[in-house]
Protein backbone atom coordinates (compact mmCIF):
# COMPACT_ATOMS: atom_id res chain seq x y z
CA UNK A 1 0.00 0.00 0.00
CA UNK A 2 1.00 3.73 -0.85
CA UNK A 3 0.62 5.96 1.56
CA UNK A 4 0.40 9.79 1.23
CA UNK A 5 2.58 10.66 4.75
CA UNK A 6 5.13 8.61 6.69
CA UNK A 7 5.93 10.29 9.43
CA UNK A 8 9.43 7.92 11.41
CA UNK A 9 9.08 8.43 14.97
CA UNK A 10 6.06 8.75 17.43
CA UNK A 11 7.92 11.08 19.73
CA UNK A 12 7.27 14.87 20.51
CA UNK A 13 7.08 16.14 16.80
CA UNK A 14 6.35 12.62 15.51
CA UNK A 15 3.28 12.08 17.16
CA UNK A 16 2.03 15.48 16.90
CA UNK A 17 2.41 15.24 12.86
CA UNK A 18 0.85 12.00 12.86
CA UNK A 19 -1.93 13.11 14.60
CA UNK A 20 -2.88 15.93 13.52
CA UNK A 21 -2.05 14.92 9.75
CA UNK A 22 -4.65 12.43 9.92
CA UNK A 23 -7.59 14.73 10.91
CA UNK A 24 -8.21 14.80 7.51
CA UNK A 25 -9.95 11.36 6.44
CA UNK A 26 -8.84 11.50 2.75
CA UNK A 27 -4.96 11.38 4.11
CA UNK A 28 -3.32 8.28 4.51
CA UNK A 29 -1.10 8.38 6.96
CA UNK A 30 1.85 5.82 8.23
CA UNK A 31 3.22 6.44 11.34
CA UNK A 32 6.89 4.03 12.13
CA UNK A 33 8.18 3.60 15.83
CA UNK A 34 11.69 1.52 16.31
CA UNK A 35 10.02 0.33 19.57
CA UNK A 36 7.37 -1.25 21.14
CA UNK A 37 3.17 0.15 21.09
CA UNK A 38 3.37 0.62 24.98
CA UNK A 39 2.87 2.86 27.73
CA UNK A 40 4.53 1.61 29.70
CA UNK A 41 8.19 2.30 30.64
CA UNK A 42 10.33 -0.79 30.62
CA UNK A 43 14.14 0.66 31.20
CA UNK A 44 16.81 -0.44 28.78
CA UNK A 45 14.05 -2.37 26.45
CA UNK A 46 12.40 0.86 25.83
CA UNK A 47 15.66 3.02 25.16
CA UNK A 48 18.05 3.01 22.41
CA UNK A 49 21.48 1.92 23.01
CA UNK A 50 23.42 5.28 22.26
CA UNK A 51 26.38 6.12 23.89
CA UNK A 52 29.14 9.04 23.30
CA UNK A 53 32.83 8.58 21.97
CA UNK A 54 33.80 8.94 25.40
CA UNK A 55 31.22 6.08 27.04
CA UNK A 56 28.60 8.04 28.48
CA UNK A 57 24.94 7.11 28.04
CA UNK A 58 22.59 8.69 25.91
CA UNK A 59 19.35 7.00 26.58
CA UNK A 60 16.19 7.78 24.16
CA UNK A 61 13.19 7.06 24.30
CA UNK A 62 12.20 3.85 21.90
CA UNK A 63 8.64 3.78 22.48
CA UNK A 64 5.34 4.95 21.10
CA UNK A 65 5.78 8.38 22.35
CA UNK A 66 9.39 8.47 22.36
CA UNK A 67 11.56 10.58 24.72
CA UNK A 68 7.90 12.78 25.75
CA UNK A 69 7.09 9.20 27.30
CA UNK A 70 10.50 8.98 29.17
CA UNK A 71 11.99 12.41 29.70
CA UNK A 72 11.55 13.75 33.15
CA UNK A 73 7.80 15.84 32.27
CA UNK A 74 9.72 19.23 32.71
CA UNK A 75 7.44 21.83 30.54
CA UNK A 76 9.61 24.66 29.65
CA UNK A 77 9.44 26.59 26.71
CA UNK A 78 12.48 29.11 27.02
CA UNK A 79 13.06 32.41 26.53
CA UNK A 80 11.72 35.19 24.35
CA UNK A 81 15.31 35.54 22.89
CA UNK A 82 15.66 31.86 22.12
CA UNK A 83 13.49 31.49 18.77
CA UNK A 84 14.39 35.22 17.22
CA UNK A 85 17.40 33.67 15.53
CA UNK A 86 15.65 30.36 14.16
CA UNK A 87 14.72 31.66 11.29
CA UNK A 88 11.52 33.53 9.34
CA UNK A 89 8.76 32.50 11.01
CA UNK A 90 10.06 31.99 14.51
CA UNK A 91 9.61 34.48 16.78
CA UNK A 92 8.97 34.35 20.40
CA UNK A 93 5.50 35.91 18.67
CA UNK A 94 5.08 33.27 15.68
CA UNK A 95 5.51 30.53 17.59
CA UNK A 96 3.88 31.64 20.86
CA UNK A 97 0.34 30.38 19.63
CA UNK A 98 1.46 27.11 18.58
CA UNK A 99 2.91 27.03 22.31
CA UNK A 100 -0.70 27.42 23.46
CA UNK A 101 -2.04 24.63 20.79
CA UNK A 102 -0.32 22.30 22.40
CA UNK A 103 -1.23 23.48 25.98
CA UNK A 104 -3.24 22.53 29.01
CA UNK A 105 -2.74 24.55 31.79
CA UNK A 106 -4.02 23.83 34.69
CA UNK A 107 -2.87 26.73 36.76
CA UNK A 108 -2.50 29.41 34.09
CA UNK A 109 -4.80 28.75 31.14
CA UNK A 110 -6.88 31.28 31.32
CA UNK A 111 -3.89 34.09 31.11
CA UNK A 112 -3.11 35.44 27.42
CA UNK A 113 0.41 33.63 27.25
CA UNK A 114 -1.50 30.30 28.59
CA UNK A 115 -3.93 28.20 27.33
CA UNK A 116 -6.53 25.26 28.33
CA UNK A 117 -7.65 23.66 25.23
CA UNK A 118 -4.82 21.38 24.04
CA UNK A 119 -4.12 18.11 24.24
CA UNK A 120 -1.22 18.13 26.69
CA UNK A 121 -1.64 19.00 30.79
CA UNK A 122 0.44 21.21 32.01
CA UNK A 123 0.61 21.64 35.95
CA UNK A 124 2.97 22.82 38.71
CA UNK A 125 2.90 21.74 42.24
CA UNK A 126 0.77 24.06 44.99
CA UNK A 127 3.07 25.94 47.45
CA UNK A 128 1.08 23.59 49.74
CA UNK A 129 2.52 20.51 48.68
CA UNK A 130 5.95 20.99 48.06
CA UNK A 131 8.49 18.99 49.72
CA UNK A 132 10.19 20.69 52.71
CA UNK A 133 13.22 20.41 50.78
CA UNK A 134 11.73 22.15 47.81
CA UNK A 135 10.62 24.43 49.98
CA UNK A 136 13.82 25.30 51.54
CA UNK A 137 15.34 25.21 48.63
CA UNK A 138 13.33 28.44 47.38
CA UNK A 139 13.59 29.81 50.83
CA UNK A 140 17.20 29.70 50.21
CA UNK A 141 17.46 30.72 46.56
CA UNK A 142 14.73 34.13 47.63
CA UNK A 143 17.19 35.10 50.73
CA UNK A 144 20.47 34.76 48.12
CA UNK A 145 18.98 37.39 46.18
CA UNK A 146 16.73 35.67 43.50
CA UNK A 147 12.82 36.32 42.72
CA UNK A 148 10.62 34.15 43.30
CA UNK A 149 8.20 33.76 40.10
CA UNK A 150 4.99 30.84 39.96
CA UNK A 151 5.20 30.44 36.18
CA UNK A 152 8.51 29.58 34.57
CA UNK A 153 6.53 30.32 30.97
CA UNK A 154 5.38 33.79 31.77
CA UNK A 155 7.28 35.58 29.07
CA UNK A 156 10.32 37.31 30.62
CA UNK A 157 9.53 35.19 34.25
CA UNK A 158 13.53 34.70 35.82
CA UNK A 159 13.76 33.47 39.00
CA UNK A 160 12.78 30.48 41.66
CA UNK A 161 9.88 28.77 41.49
CA UNK A 162 8.16 25.39 40.90
CA UNK A 163 8.34 23.52 37.80
CA UNK A 164 6.12 23.13 34.68
CA UNK A 165 5.19 19.56 34.33
CA UNK A 166 3.28 17.27 31.75
CA UNK A 167 2.60 14.79 34.48
CA UNK A 168 -0.66 13.97 35.43
CA UNK A 169 -1.12 11.18 38.89
CA UNK A 170 2.71 9.95 38.03
CA UNK A 171 1.92 9.67 33.90
CA UNK A 172 3.32 11.59 31.62
CA UNK A 173 1.71 13.29 29.05
CA UNK A 174 3.59 12.06 26.24
CA UNK A 175 2.60 12.27 22.62
CA UNK A 176 1.12 8.62 22.93
CA UNK A 177 -1.19 9.65 26.31
CA UNK A 178 -2.26 13.19 24.52
CA UNK A 179 -2.16 13.62 20.77
CA UNK A 180 -2.21 10.03 19.43
CA UNK A 181 -4.82 8.44 22.20
CA UNK A 182 -7.48 9.84 20.01
CA UNK A 183 -6.04 10.27 16.96
CA UNK A 184 -5.19 6.22 16.98
CA UNK A 185 -8.48 4.99 16.19
CA UNK A 186 -8.83 7.03 12.72
CA UNK A 187 -8.92 4.43 10.21
CA UNK A 188 -6.69 6.40 7.89
CA UNK A 189 -3.72 6.46 10.38
CA UNK A 190 -1.76 3.45 10.60
CA UNK A 191 0.62 2.97 13.64
CA UNK A 192 3.62 0.43 12.88
CA UNK A 193 5.90 -0.26 16.18
CA UNK A 194 8.84 -2.10 15.98
CA UNK A 195 10.06 -0.62 12.66
CA UNK A 196 13.50 0.01 12.21
CA UNK A 197 13.90 2.25 9.15
CA UNK A 198 16.93 1.43 7.19
CA UNK A 199 17.32 4.39 5.01
CA UNK A 200 15.02 6.81 2.37
CA UNK A 201 14.16 6.09 -1.18
CA UNK A 202 15.30 8.77 -3.19
CA UNK A 203 14.63 9.26 -6.94
CA UNK A 204 15.93 12.08 -9.10
CA UNK A 205 15.88 14.44 -6.54
CA UNK A 206 12.14 13.38 -4.69
CA UNK A 207 11.54 11.35 -2.04
CA UNK A 208 10.04 7.68 -3.39
CA UNK A 209 9.55 5.91 -0.06
CA UNK A 210 11.11 3.92 2.76
CA UNK A 211 12.92 1.10 3.52
CA UNK A 212 12.85 -0.90 6.32
CA UNK A 213 14.62 -4.51 7.17
CA UNK A 214 12.11 -6.77 5.49
CA UNK A 215 9.87 -4.28 3.11
CA UNK A 216 9.86 -0.90 1.66
CA UNK A 217 7.20 1.28 1.57
CA UNK A 218 6.07 3.59 -1.10
CA UNK A 219 5.04 7.27 -0.26
CA UNK A 220 4.78 10.56 -1.68
CA UNK A 221 6.29 12.63 1.45
CA UNK A 222 7.88 11.50 4.55
CA UNK A 223 8.62 13.55 7.66
CA UNK A 224 11.68 13.00 9.73
CA UNK A 225 10.65 12.64 13.64
CA UNK A 226 13.48 10.72 14.99
CA UNK A 227 15.52 12.89 17.21
CA UNK A 228 18.87 14.74 17.10
CA UNK A 229 20.40 11.21 16.96
CA UNK A 230 18.13 9.26 14.83
CA UNK A 231 17.06 11.50 12.01
CA UNK A 232 20.68 12.57 11.01
CA UNK A 233 21.70 8.67 11.13
CA UNK A 234 19.04 7.92 8.43
CA UNK A 235 19.34 11.41 6.53
CA UNK A 236 23.42 10.13 6.40
CA UNK A 237 22.26 6.22 5.44
CA UNK A 238 19.90 7.36 2.62
CA UNK A 239 22.97 9.42 1.00
CA UNK A 240 22.49 12.88 2.20
CA UNK A 241 25.56 14.68 4.18
CA UNK A 242 28.73 15.18 4.45
CA UNK A 243 29.61 13.82 0.30
CA UNK A 244 33.24 12.64 1.46
CA UNK A 245 32.28 10.57 5.07
CA UNK A 246 29.88 8.96 3.25
CA UNK A 247 31.84 8.09 0.45
CA UNK A 248 34.36 6.04 3.02
CA UNK A 249 31.36 4.31 3.77
CA UNK A 250 30.60 3.14 0.66
CA UNK A 251 27.47 5.46 0.64
CA UNK A 252 26.31 7.19 -2.31
CA UNK A 253 25.72 10.77 -2.36
CA UNK A 254 22.66 11.93 -2.85
CA UNK A 255 22.83 15.46 -1.53
CA UNK A 256 26.11 16.89 0.14
CA UNK A 257 24.74 18.90 3.37
CA UNK A 258 26.25 19.06 6.72
CA UNK A 259 23.85 16.82 8.45
CA UNK A 260 25.20 15.54 11.92
CA UNK A 261 27.59 18.96 12.40
CA UNK A 262 25.91 21.01 14.25
CA UNK A 263 25.12 18.74 17.64
CA UNK A 264 24.48 20.86 20.64
CA UNK A 265 23.63 20.00 24.22
CA UNK A 266 22.94 21.28 27.71
CA UNK A 267 25.67 20.60 29.74
CA UNK A 268 24.98 19.63 33.32
CA UNK A 269 27.26 19.10 36.63
CA UNK A 270 24.46 16.65 39.01
CA UNK A 271 25.39 16.52 42.79
CA UNK A 272 24.51 13.85 44.99
CA UNK A 273 23.14 14.94 47.96
CA UNK A 274 21.48 13.15 51.32
CA UNK A 275 18.74 14.52 53.76
CA UNK A 276 19.20 14.40 57.43
CA UNK A 277 16.34 12.82 57.87
CA UNK A 278 16.17 10.04 55.54
CA UNK A 279 12.48 9.34 55.42
CA UNK A 280 12.33 13.14 53.87
CA UNK A 281 11.03 13.22 50.28
CA UNK A 282 12.80 14.41 46.86
CA UNK A 283 11.58 14.98 44.10
CA UNK A 284 12.06 17.20 41.18
CA UNK A 285 9.48 19.96 41.29
CA UNK A 286 11.87 23.10 41.65
CA UNK A 287 14.24 25.26 39.45
CA UNK A 288 16.48 28.50 39.90
CA UNK A 289 17.12 30.44 35.87
CA UNK A 290 19.45 32.80 36.22
CA UNK A 291 21.99 35.13 34.45
CA UNK A 292 25.66 34.36 34.36
CA UNK A 293 28.03 37.60 34.29
CA UNK A 294 28.43 37.24 30.97
CA UNK A 295 24.73 37.40 29.59
CA UNK A 296 21.87 39.36 30.32
CA UNK A 297 19.29 36.66 29.18
CA UNK A 298 18.98 33.67 32.04
CA UNK A 299 21.29 30.66 30.85
CA UNK A 300 21.96 29.01 33.90
CA UNK A 301 19.67 26.67 35.50
CA UNK A 302 19.44 24.81 38.97
CA UNK A 303 17.04 22.38 40.28
CA UNK A 304 16.08 19.61 43.24
CA UNK A 305 15.83 16.42 41.45
CA UNK A 306 14.90 13.19 43.20
CA UNK A 307 16.75 10.34 43.94
CA UNK A 308 19.73 9.56 41.52
CA UNK A 309 18.80 7.13 38.31
CA UNK A 310 19.78 3.85 39.60
CA UNK A 311 22.40 1.63 38.57
CA UNK A 312 23.96 -1.42 39.90
CA UNK A 313 24.09 -0.50 42.76
CA UNK A 314 20.94 1.44 44.66
CA UNK A 315 21.66 4.96 46.13
CA UNK A 316 21.47 5.06 49.47
CA UNK A 317 17.81 5.82 51.54
CA UNK A 318 17.72 9.95 51.48
CA UNK A 319 19.94 10.29 48.13
CA UNK A 320 18.93 13.06 45.74
CA UNK A 321 20.19 15.12 43.13
CA UNK A 322 20.52 18.58 42.69
CA UNK A 323 21.53 19.76 39.51
CA UNK A 324 23.41 23.22 37.83
CA UNK A 325 22.92 23.16 33.91
CA UNK A 326 24.34 25.66 30.95
CA UNK A 327 21.55 26.17 29.53
CA UNK A 328 23.02 28.58 25.90
CA UNK A 329 25.67 26.81 25.49
CA UNK A 330 28.43 27.72 22.44
CA UNK A 331 30.19 24.68 21.96
CA UNK A 332 29.21 21.75 19.29
CA UNK A 333 29.95 18.72 18.74
CA UNK A 334 29.07 16.02 15.76
CA UNK A 335 27.41 12.83 14.81
CA UNK A 336 28.74 10.56 12.38
CA UNK A 337 27.74 6.78 11.35
CA UNK A 338 30.12 3.80 12.26
CA UNK A 339 28.94 1.89 9.16
CA UNK A 340 25.73 1.92 6.90
CA UNK A 341 23.83 -1.03 9.21
CA UNK A 342 20.87 0.57 11.00
CA UNK A 343 21.46 -1.68 13.84
CA UNK A 344 24.50 -0.08 14.36
CA UNK A 345 24.91 3.15 16.55
CA UNK A 346 26.84 6.42 15.33
CA UNK A 347 29.33 8.38 16.71
CA UNK A 348 28.38 10.58 19.06
CA UNK A 349 30.75 13.58 19.82
CA UNK A 350 28.85 16.05 22.41
CA UNK A 351 31.35 18.34 22.52
CA UNK A 352 30.32 19.49 26.01
CA UNK A 353 32.67 22.85 27.01
CA UNK A 354 34.63 22.73 24.40
CA UNK A 355 34.08 26.34 23.38
CA UNK A 356 36.23 28.53 25.93
CA UNK A 357 33.39 30.88 26.73
CA UNK A 358 31.43 28.02 28.45
CA UNK A 359 33.33 26.30 30.86
CA UNK A 360 33.32 30.19 33.36
CA UNK A 361 29.81 30.24 33.25
CA UNK A 362 28.93 26.87 34.16
CA UNK A 363 31.49 27.28 36.93
CA UNK A 364 28.90 30.01 38.42
CA UNK A 365 25.72 27.71 38.37
CA UNK A 366 28.05 25.45 40.18
CA UNK A 367 29.18 27.96 42.51
CA UNK A 368 25.96 29.72 43.43
CA UNK A 369 24.29 26.12 44.26
CA UNK A 370 27.39 25.24 46.30
CA UNK A 371 25.92 28.64 47.78
CA UNK A 372 22.29 27.56 48.44
CA UNK A 373 23.98 24.04 49.72
CA UNK A 374 25.87 26.35 52.24
CA UNK A 375 22.65 28.39 53.19
CA UNK A 376 20.05 28.16 55.53
CA UNK A 377 17.61 26.57 55.89
CA UNK A 378 18.34 24.62 53.11
CA UNK A 379 21.78 23.75 54.62
CA UNK A 380 20.00 22.19 57.52
CA UNK A 381 18.01 19.62 55.76
CA UNK A 382 21.29 17.71 54.12
CA UNK A 383 24.64 16.65 54.78
CA UNK A 384 26.50 18.66 53.19
CA UNK A 385 29.37 17.27 50.79
CA UNK A 386 33.14 19.10 50.83
CA UNK A 387 33.17 20.79 47.32
CA UNK A 388 34.83 18.35 44.66
CA UNK A 389 38.32 19.71 43.83
CA UNK A 390 37.12 19.81 40.28
CA UNK A 391 33.83 21.65 40.28
CA UNK A 392 33.48 21.04 36.90
CA UNK A 393 35.04 17.33 36.49
CA UNK A 394 31.50 15.43 36.69
CA UNK A 395 29.91 17.35 33.59
CA UNK A 396 27.18 15.41 31.46
CA UNK A 397 25.02 15.76 29.27
CA UNK A 398 21.42 17.29 30.37
CA UNK A 399 20.30 14.85 27.38
CA UNK A 400 18.63 17.93 25.17
CA UNK A 401 20.45 17.16 21.64
CA UNK A 402 19.83 19.73 18.90
CA UNK A 403 20.75 20.64 15.81
CA UNK A 404 22.21 17.91 13.85
CA UNK A 405 19.64 18.84 10.97
CA UNK A 406 20.16 22.06 11.72
CA UNK A 407 17.96 25.27 9.57
CA UNK A 408 19.66 26.87 7.07
CA UNK A 409 22.41 24.53 6.81
CA UNK A 410 20.51 21.05 6.14
CA UNK A 411 16.67 22.11 6.20
CA UNK A 412 15.53 25.71 5.51
CA UNK A 413 13.05 27.72 7.85
CA UNK A 414 9.99 25.51 6.76
CA UNK A 415 11.85 22.06 7.82
CA UNK A 416 12.09 21.05 4.34
CA UNK A 417 15.40 18.74 3.32
CA UNK A 418 17.24 21.30 1.12
CA UNK A 419 17.20 19.27 -2.79
CA UNK A 420 15.32 16.63 -1.56
CA UNK A 421 11.69 17.38 -2.94
CA UNK A 422 8.85 15.55 -0.51
CA UNK A 423 11.01 15.01 2.69
CA UNK A 424 11.39 17.40 5.45
CA UNK A 425 12.70 16.84 9.55
CA UNK A 426 10.94 18.09 12.42
CA UNK A 427 12.59 17.79 15.94
CA UNK A 428 14.58 18.92 17.75
CA UNK A 429 17.81 18.15 15.21
CA UNK A 430 16.70 21.43 13.46
CA UNK A 431 17.08 23.94 16.28
CA UNK A 432 19.77 26.27 14.61
CA UNK A 433 20.48 27.26 18.36
CA UNK A 434 19.40 25.22 21.58
CA UNK A 435 16.87 26.97 23.50
CA UNK A 436 17.32 27.78 27.44
CA UNK A 437 14.57 24.78 28.58
CA UNK A 438 14.26 21.34 28.50
CA UNK A 439 13.24 20.67 24.70
CA UNK A 440 10.30 18.21 24.72
CA UNK A 441 7.65 21.62 25.03
CA UNK A 442 9.78 23.29 22.36
CA UNK A 443 10.06 20.36 19.87
CA UNK A 444 5.86 19.52 20.45
CA UNK A 445 5.40 23.37 19.36
CA UNK A 446 7.68 23.00 16.32
CA UNK A 447 5.48 20.43 15.00
CA UNK A 448 2.95 22.29 15.43
CA UNK A 449 4.09 25.81 13.88
CA UNK A 450 5.13 23.43 10.88
CA UNK A 451 2.40 21.99 10.16
CA UNK A 452 0.30 24.92 8.33
CA UNK A 453 3.71 24.43 5.95
CA UNK A 454 3.11 21.38 4.94
CA UNK A 455 -0.12 21.35 4.84
CA UNK A 456 0.49 23.89 1.81
CA UNK A 457 2.05 20.88 0.29
CA UNK A 458 0.36 17.95 1.47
Amino acid sequence: MKFDVVVIGSGSAGGVLAARLSEDSRRRVLLLEAGPDTLTFAGPSTLWGFTSVDGGFLPRGKIIGGCSATNAAIALRGTIADYGAWGPGWTFQEVLPYFLKTEKDLDFGTESSHSNTGPVTIRRTASANLTELSRAFIETVVSLGHKQIDDHNRPGAVGVGPAPMNELGGIHQSTAVTYLAEARTRRNLTIRCHALVENLLIARGQIAGVRLADEVIEADAVILCAGAYGSPSILLRSGIGPAEDLAALGIVSVADLPVGRGLQDHALVPINLSVLDGLMQARFETILSFASSASELPDLQLFVGGPPNAGPVAPPPGTFIVGAALMKPQSRGRLWLRSADPAESPNIDLGLLSDPADPPRLLEAVLELYRIIETEPFASLIVRPPPAADLLASVGTYHHPTGTCAMGEVVDSRCAVKGIDGLWVVDASVMPEIPAANTNIPTMMMAERVLPWLLETL
